[in-house]
């Protein structure tokens, strides 16, 4: 429904409030002391971009905890003993979507942090490519993988190990980068949420006493 000023009059005479005959127009864009649609706009925003942050150190978390588990000479210990590979094919797998999930996340972020550890992220697959097409993992154009599961399942355990586990670098490298982008994400989302804080109560939550609509 297209709101006019008329409309907005109307309903601020019935909730008695003062009309000082003033477009909708001034109202969107607020007073001086910052109480305006705008304002509240930004204010939800700094919350959205915390949200964002939050969703990035949990992907950035589950990225170092599947990268930190490649990285433990028991986990293959472990595979050879039981001579089933499928936790590894899979854990690879998970590896591979929480590393497209932080390189995407943090692609939209305004972090030039963020942007650095993104391009090391990058840099730690390329400086392997080789090593990982041979279990096949690929680079894409924008810097996420894809795994050729037949390929992955035509992997015994020695090649998986040498190219992921303690004998290779991979697996390190991410573990490691993963650990700061988390912690990063969770400075950065505590520094929104304080700016959120410091421009007071959310102006919608203030303003919903009154209805617009009539």
């Amino acid at each position: 429904m297209r709101i006019t000023t008329q409309m907005l009059n109307a309903s601020m005479r019935k909730a008695g409030l003062p009309i000082n005959n003033v477009s909708l127009l001034n109202y969107v864009n607020g007073s001086s002391q910052g109480n305006s649609l705008l304002s509240a706009l930004n204010k939800n925003g700094i919350k959205l971009q915390d949200k964002g942050y939050e969703k990035l150190k949990g992907q950035a978390e589950k990225l170092q905890q599947t990268t930190e588990k490649m990285a433990s000479e028991e986990y293959f210990e472990e595979a050879r003993k039981s001579g089933d590979l499928q936790p590894i094919y899979s854990n690879v797998q998970e590896m591979i979507k929480n590393y497209n999930n932080t390189i995407k996340s943090m692609k939209s972020t305004s972090s030039p942090l963020n942007q650095y550890y993104r391009q090391m992220l990058k840099e730690a697959a390329s400086d392997d490519k080789d090593k990982l097409k041979q279990i096949g993992i690929t680079r894409s154009e924008d810097g996420t993988l894809r795994v050729d599961e037949d390929k992955l399942k035509a992997s015994d355990v020695d090649k998986l190990e040498e190219i992921l586990g303690v004998k290779g670098t991979f697996s390190s490298k991410v573990s490691f980068l993963a650990d700061r982008i988390a912690d990063n994400a969770r400075a950065n989302a505590s520094s929104a949420s304080s700016q959120y804080n410091a421009l007071g109560d959310n102006y919608f939550a203030s303003a919903s006493r009154y209805s617009f609509w009539g």
